[in-house]
Parts: structure tokens; C-alpha cells; sequence
């Protein structure tokens, strides 16, 4: 007869989960313990948040993007923060982890577009007059700014939500996890 640990192991590993936060641009290096540990991160970076170019309509929130790569080396990687629009009718700055630098590849998550949704994924579009409510976001990140239906009014730093028009957009977020 088998245990029921001979089918799902005997619990532990002995790798202790890590995270970082970065709520303005700086560096990700990675350790040797990571390295050791197979490289394994995930990534979850959120864009700026967009102020909307007209009155009657919010802005576009920040792209969300939640990635796994794995790394082979100790090199840093770059990380920028993308800042949100400034308040009447700007685009929010694209967010960048630069996981090249250290074996990874890079990822772009684009900033919210002051032109409501034009050309931008994601599940954070602004709410256009009277007729839309604005999209919800991911985890609430990304969300985008509401004029007259549901939606955030003002952006709030380091969720990458989209405003009204007369309020800047939320600045971008990044959020690096492992183990070691």
C-alpha cells in the first residue's frame, strides 16, 4: 500500500517564497540563492494610468501583465515605474522590467492612453460620456477613470488606474516574487 506522500511528495522543499516591491524605478538583482534555486521568478507590472484628453470622457488604466521567466545570472535588472498622466489629457508612462540584463527577456506594460481605450489591451478602458462604464482593472490595477458611470475619479499611486479629466492618472507598479 502507498502513502499518500509517495504521490504528492513529503511536503516542504525547504524554499522560502521572496517578493520585492518597486513603487518608483530602481534595480532587481537577483541572488545566488535565486540562481541556485532553478531562476524562477514571476513578474506582475502595471503601467501608468492615463488623464483623458476630453471632459465628458475617464481615462485608460494602465496595460496589467503577469509574467514567469526564469534567470541565470546575478546581473540587475532595470525597472522602471511608468508615471501616470498628468491631468488634462496625457497618456500614462509604460512600465519596463529589464530581465535581459540577467538571462530574462524584458517586458513592456504599456501606459493608459488618454484617448479612452485607442490602442491599448487590457481590461482597464475608460468611460466614454454617459454611455460606459469603465473597466475594472486587474486586482483593481489598471482600472480605468470613470466621467459619469462607474470608475476611479481620481488614480491612485502605484495601481496605474486612469482618472477624470481634471486629475492626473495612478503612477505604475511592479511586483517581483521567488524563491530561495
Amino acid at each position: 500500500m502507498s502513502s499518500l506522500s509517495d504521490f504528492i511528495g513529503g511536503g516542504g522543499g525547504g524554499l522560502t517564497p521572496k517578493f520585492e516591491e518597486f513603487n518608483s524605478s530602481g534595480t532587481f538583482t537577483p541572488t545566488q540563492a535565486l540562481i541556485d534555486a532553478g531562476g524562477y521568478i514571476e513578474i506582475f507590472l502595471v503601467g501608468g494610468g492615463s488623464s483623458p484628453n476630453s471632459s465628458a470622457d475617464g481615462g485608460s488604466g494602465g496595460e496589467v501583465l503577469m509574467k514567469k521567466m526564469y534567470l541565470t545570472s546575478t546581473t540587475g535588472c532595470a525597472v522602471t515605474i511608468g508615471s501616470g498622466g498628468a491631468s488634462g489629457g496625457n497618456n500614462g508612462g509604460s512600465s519596463v522590467f529589464a530581465g535581459s540584463s540577467a538571462g530574462g527577456v524584458n517586458i513592456t506594460s504599456a501606459g493608459g492612453d488618454k484617448e479612452w481605450q485607442n490602442q491599448r489591451a487590457g481590461a482597464g478602458w475608460g468611460s466614454e460620456t454617459t454611455n460606459t462604464t469603465a473597466g475594472s482593472g486587474v486586482f483593481g490595477y489598471g482600472a480605468g477613470g470613470g466621467k459619469f458611470k462607474a470608475g476611479v475619479g481620481v488614480g491612485k499611486a502605484n495601481t496605474g488606474q486612469g482618472s477624470r479629466y481634471a486629475a492626473a492618472g495612478g503612477s505604475g507598479y511592479c511586483l517581483i516574487k521567488w524563491y530561495e
